[in-house]
């Protein structure tokens, strides 16, 4: 069955941009929300990646993909999706890591735009404008990875600031954002903070190399598989 959002299926809602998981768009009847800003749990692997690039690779004709990459380059991170079996030729990045190599410049192309680094976040701030701009009169998809980069470069009072605004500035885009967050980085006081002003939490579980998703609105949490193939409920 054919599980794509808003194709004449009732149970998914337009207010919904799809996970690019069909089995996860129907438990969660759509997908997640739009506009919305949501925090993404877990270890720090490829796991809860895969949920993210799955999320900006299924993006529709009247929606824009962005990945903010914090702690690999556009290169890399293409390469990794691809070794899941996700294909992110069609996304945007804005690249805050190239330029903290040491190596040779690198210069921005039709979809990349470079940062200096995950602590220029006033440069990430211009370079989100930009792609609000391109994205006039469509959705946007915004992936922050991981959001913990940009957490230890920047004091608490500046990444505080920062989301405040942005996390406004983005819903007001009909944008949706995943902030990746690594698992048991972040004391309590910090991962309170970061949640603060978010829709909701997601938490990818680690059972031993089998994993979990929990998700708020489902009363149990729901088993996973991670393999080449993609992602799969299970």
């Amino acid at each position: 069955m054919d599980l794509e959002v808003q194709k004449g299926m009732p149970l998914l809602k337009k207010s919904k941009l799809s996970t690019g998981i069909p089995d996860l768009d129907l438990i969660m009847e759509g997908g997640y929300g739009n506009p919305a800003n949501f925090i993404f749990i877990g270890p720090s692997g490829n796991e809860k990646a895969a949920f993210a690039y799955a999320f900006a690779a299924a993006a529709e004709k009247d929606e824009n993909s962005y990945i903010l990459c914090g702690n690999s380059s556009p290169a890399d991170i293409i390469n990794k999706a691809g070794n899941m079996g996700i294909d992110l030729s069609s996304v945007y990045f804005i690249d805050c890591y190239s330029s903290t190599l040491g190596n040779n410049r690198p210069e921005n192309t039709d979809r990349i735009t470079i940062v200096p680094s995950p602590s220029a976040l006033n440069d990430i701030s211009l370079a989100l404008n930009e792609a609000i701009r391109q994205s006039e009169g469509k959705r946007m998809r915004i992936v922050f990875d991981t959001l913990s980069t940009f957490v230890l470069y920047n004091a608490r009072d500046s990444i505080k600031k920062f989301l405040s605004v942005i996390c406004g500035r983005l819903k007001n885009a009909s944008a949706t954002t995943l902030f990746l967050v690594d698992e048991g980085v972040h004391d309590k006081q910090l991962l309170s903070l970061i949640e603060h002003g978010m829709d909701d939490t997601y938490t990818l579980i680690d059972k031993g190399g089998k994993f979990e998703i929990v998700i708020s609105d489902v009363d149990m949490p729901i088993p996973i598989r991670i393999g080449p193939g993609g992602i799969s409920i299970i």
